[in-house]
Order: structure tokens, then C-alpha cells, then sequence
């Protein structure tokens, strides 16, 4: 009997992990094989099951209220992954923005990790946000942070509200702030580059600004990349400690 109560429990913890393997960013990129995920998921929830113990209340038996546990504590994880996944729609956003400005807008590349077409300079600045977010272990802080649920949701415990959803969907407002503001600082010097050879086309009209232009702004985006990256770095480590403090206090809203 006190087997079965454990398998039961494995099972919802299992739930909850996959939840946040398939949402998180890195944890749930296209490029991480499924038998991996699987992997990551079953091993967290057999460490983590002895940890918690049984719960006061026994398990549901029945298997649509058992279900409905499953779901709830399935949804706790992909609410977390839906959170953490909001900083890169943001440098998605940027990217588009920049791509813009440079002539890049009409290309895009694949992007394996997200399964969707990403413009140039979003892929670069995407790939440059998961590294820097592999390098302060973030990876780890999203387990972790999945842990901490627990000490605020029991297994069980999840209640849908409706001001709980909302708040969630609220923070995807910031998406476009923070987009804007990674795009800020080179698109407003691309828009000056512009102004300037709109000026200069008209003070030497023998300049072909159509032939001109384009490598020139070109050239100009890379270099003023290059010397932003300094300053984008400093944006993602905010972006990233505003994403993990969003977590924290979605995990306190659950309880």
C-alpha cells in the first residue's frame, strides 16, 4: 500500500518536472533530445519523491481525480517555463527591431531551439542570452525554482484563479519594453546613420545612396553591435535577475 502511495507521488512530481522541461528555455529546446528530457525528468521526480515524503492526505485512487492532480501539477511547471520564456520573446523582439533598421528585415534563419524562423540579429542576440544564461548556472535556478513550489504548493494543492492567470499574462507586457530597450541604443544610431545619408544624398546628388546605403549600413550595424555588446550583457543580467524574481513571486501567488 505504501508502495502504491509512492508510485502515485512519483507520478504527480514526474508531472510537475515535465511541465517545466518542455517550457523552460534551454531545458526545453528542440535541440535537447526527448529521451534526455525524459531522463531529466524521471530522475529529478525519483530524487525529489523520498525528499517529500507522503502527504498527510492520501492520493486520489480514481483515476479522473488523479487525473485532475496530474494536470494541476503539470501546469505549475509550464506556468514556470511560460515565465522564464518571456526574456527571450523579448530579445526576439529586439532582434526583429534591429533587423529592421539594417536591412536585414526580409531574412531570417532557423532557429532549432525555438522551432521558428528568427531574424539574424536575433538568433545572434538569442545565442548570446543562452550562453550567458548557462554561465550563471540558470539552468540550475530553474530546477531549483521548481523545487521551491513545493514548500508553497503541495502536490495536490494547485487552484487555477483567475487573478493568478492574469498576472500571468500581465507580464507579458514586458515583453515589449524590453525589447525596445535592447533595440534602443542601435536603432536610434541607425536612424541617425540614415538621417545622415539622406542629408548627404541631397548635398551631392551624384552619390547612388541605393548602391551606397546598404553596405554602408550594414557595416555600420555590425560595428555599433560589436561595441554594444558590453551594454547588452549588463541588459540580460537585469533581464534575467527581473525574470528569475517574477518566478519567485509567481511561486508565492500559487500558494
Amino acid at each position: 500500500m505504501i508502495e502504491l502511495e509512492y508510485f502515485k507521488l512519483f507520478v504527480l512530481v514526474l508531472a510537475r518536472f515535465s511541465g517545466l522541461i518542455v517550457s523552460a528555455p534551454i531545458l526545453g529546446s528542440a535541440n535537447f533530445p526527448m529521451p534526455a528530457k525524459a531522463g531529466l525528468s524521471a530522475l529529478a521526480a525519483l530524487v525529489l519523491t523520498p525528499v517529500l515524503g507522503l502527504p498527510d492526505a492520501p492520493l486520489p485512487d480514481e483515476t479522473f481525480a488523479f487525473a485532475a492532480y496530474g494536470a494541476g501539477e503539470f501546469l505549475i511547471g509550464l506556468l514556470l517555463g511560460f515565465v522564464m520564456t518571456l526574456v527571450f520573446a523579448a530579445i526576439q523582439l529586439a532582434g526583429q527591431v534591429i533587423d529592421l533598421q539594417t536591412g536585414f528585415g526580409m531574412m531570417n534563419v532557423f532557429n532549432p531551439a525555438l522551432e521558428t524562423q528568427f531574424p539574424i540579429f536575433g538568433f545572434f542576440l538569442f545565442i548570446i542570452g543562452v550562453l550567458y544564461l548557462l554561465v550563471i548556472n540558470g539552468h540550475h535556478l530553474m530546477i531549483q525554482a521548481l523545487v521551491a513550489t513545493y514548500d508553497h504548493v503541495p502536490v495536490g494543492g494547485f487552484v487555477a484563479r483567475p487573478a493568478l492567470l492574469l498576472d500571468v499574462a500581465g507580464l507579458g507586457q514586458g515583453i515589449f519594453v524590453e525589447g525596445l530597450m535592447l533595440a534602443a541604443p542601435l536603432a536610434a544610431a541607425m536612424l541617425l546613420a540614415y538621417v545622415t545619408m539622406g542629408l548627404l544624398g541631397r548635398v551631392v546628388p551624384q552619390i547612388h545612396l541605393f548602391v551606397v546605403g546598404f553596405p554602408l549600413t550594414i557595416a555600420t550595424s555590425l560595428f555599433l553591435l560589436a561595441l554594444s555588446i558590453g551594454v547588452y550583457l549588463a541588459a540580460l543580467d537585469g533581464m534575467f535577475g527581473r525574470m528569475f524574481r517574477n518566478v519567485d513571486a509567481l511561486i508565492r501567488a500559487l500558494g
